[in-house]
């Protein structure tokens, strides 16, 4: 593995703290589009309390079958 050498020690702070920066917010992202994720599925399923999927799906495939 080739080292690299910084002209200033300040330098090699710096992209460090960069590099700790753009891992931190990446899981932030995935964090906000998990928790928002999971506001959609409680929407729908806020939106769909009665409604039953299985004889709709059931439909569907014999539809596909004719």
């Amino acid at each position: 593995m080739e080292t690299y050498t910084h002209s200033i020690p300040m330098d090699s702070i710096d992209i460090t703290k960069r590099r700790f920066e753009i891992l931190f917010s990446a899981k932030l992202r995935l964090k906000d589009k998990m928790l928002e994720a999971a506001r959609i599925q409680d929407r729908i399923r806020e939106k769909s309390k009665d409604w039953e999927g299985s004889p709709v799906i059931r439909e569907w495939r014999d539809k596909r079958r004719r």
